[in-house]
Parts: C-alpha cells; sequence; structure tokens
C-alpha cells in the first residue's frame, strides 16, 4: 500500500516514517509532504493507499487542501495534538486519527482497520467533518458506518444505543437498527451534547423519547412504551436530567 505522510514539522514526519517502517509491513512511502500545496502534487502523482494528514499546517489546513482535490478515493488517517474540538468533528464524521506523539500500538490499529475495511474514505466524511468544524451544533448527522455502507442520521431518529461490547446497536425511529463496529463509549462523547442520557453501563437513551421514569421497577419507559433497565448509581442522574428537561 502506497502511504503519503504530510506535516509541517520535520521530526514529525521522521517519528512516522521510522514506526510505520517497524511496525507496518507492506506500507511504502511514496512521498514526504511539508504543507498543502506539495501535498496536492504528490496526491496527483502517486495515487496513494493511504494520507497520513496533519490538520493544522501554515498556509492551508488540511481541510483547504482536501477541497481542491477532485477525488478522494484514498484513506486519510489525522494526525494531530490533542484538540478537543478537532477530535470531536473527526468522530463525528466517522474519519480516523492519530494523537500525536503518535504510539505504535495506535498506528497498527490504524493500518489494520484499513486494511479490513477496502472502501476508500468517502468525499461526504470528510464534507461532513469541515461542516462539524466550522458549524459544530448545526444540522448535526451522525455518521454511522458497518459493511452496509455510511448512514448520515439526525440524533432526532435515534430512540437509544446499546453496547455490546466492542460493538454498538442503534434503535431508530421507524423500526429500523444499525450496527456498528464502535463501543457505546465513543458515541456517548459525542451525542451526550445532543440530549442523550446514559442509564447504564450498557444503554445511551434520547431525552425525548422517554416518556417517564418508574423508581418502582428501576426502568424508564418510552414513547412507545417499552422499558429499559436503569442502574442504581444512575437513577439520580436519570432524575435530575428528566426534572430539567
Amino acid at each position: 500500500m502506497k502511504a503519503i505522510i504530510i506535516d509541517d514539522e520535520i521530526h514529525c514526519r521522521e517519528v512516522l516514517r521510522i514506526l510505520l517502517e517497524m511496525h507496518c509491513q507492506g506500507i511504502e512511502i511514496v512521498a514526504e509532504c511539508e504543507d498543502g500545496y506539495s501535498a496536492i502534487t504528490a496526491i496527483e502523482k502517486w495515487n496513494p493507499d493511504i494520507v497520513f494528514m496533519d490538520i493544522e499546517m501554515p498556509g492551508m489546513n488540511a481541510f483547504d487542501t482536501l477541497q481542491k482535490i477532485d477525488t478522494i478515493d484514498f484513506h486519510i488517517i489525522f494526525t494531530t495534538a490533542y484538540d478537543q474540538y478537532a477530535i470531536k468533528a473527526i468522530k463525528f464524521s466517522a474519519l480516523d486519527y492519530l494523537l500525536k506523539p503518535i504510539d505504535a500500538d495506535e498506528l497498527i490499529a490504524s493500518i489494520k482497520k484499513v486494511r479490513d475495511h477496502e472502501q476508500h474514505t468517502q468525499l461526504q466524511q470528510v464534507q461532513q467533518f469541515q461542516h462539524h468544524l466550522d458549524k459544530p451544533d448545526e444540522d448535526f448527522k451522525l455518521i454511522l458506518t458497518n459493511t452496509e455502507g455510511s448512514f448520515f442520521i439526525p440524533p432526532g431518529e435515534i430512540i437509544y444505543c446499546e453496547g455490546r461490547n466492542n460493538y454498538t446497536c442503534f434503535f431508530l425511529t421507524r423500526n429500523r437498527k444499525i450496527l456498528c463496529s464502535k463501543t457505546l463509549k465513543e458515541f456517548e462523547t459525542i451525542l451526550c451534547s445532543h440530549g442523550f442520557l446514559r442509564i447504564h453501563k450498557s444503554l445511551l437513551v434520547s431525552i425525548n423519547f422517554i416518556e417517564k421514569f418508574s423508581p418502582a421497577k428501576a426502568v424508564v419507559i418510552l414513547k412507545d412504551n417499552s422499558e429499559l433497565s436503569v442502574s442504581r448509581r444512575r437513577k439520580e442522574e436519570v432524575i435530575n436530567a428528566l426534572f430539567n428537561r
């Protein structure tokens, strides 16, 4: 697989190159770029399978650069120093990222993810990413990706999410279900700012779909009369959330 590393800091490019050479067989680094302008030229020349891209670069950042590429038919793995705002946008858009300083195990996991999923990064995901950076709370849709494709789901259509080990099952309006290979914890970080409440270690529920809470049975009753268990340590939090909504 052909890879391009894009980062304005030379030592970051060197570290990533060394980690790839040491731990990721079958990855050929065909170019290293220090800015968005040279990155565009390299991508057009080499037609890479993977692009490692720093988010903040002088002149053009990652999104300015991607906007100028006609066809994004490669995997993107963003590399960034810890920036909660940017990472939240990345998670919204179901894109992959590595935090600097890059950990070898996380790099190996990202490469495995690329190899396990043959489809390339979709332009829609990149556009969604940029939208969430510019307008994080406007027209928000959660991107849910599985073997069937990518689904853009508004929070208002999500009734609740159920964690199943390393998977999360989304129960949606109109009797729809979508299973994703991400943990409930990852989605909790995203959805709690959109009216979702953790009621159990394996359940995240939209407050808008809760009709009432039954302390005697320790359940929330949804608008369709179905019931979901509330853990003992979450009871007070649930009561406060419902009282103040």
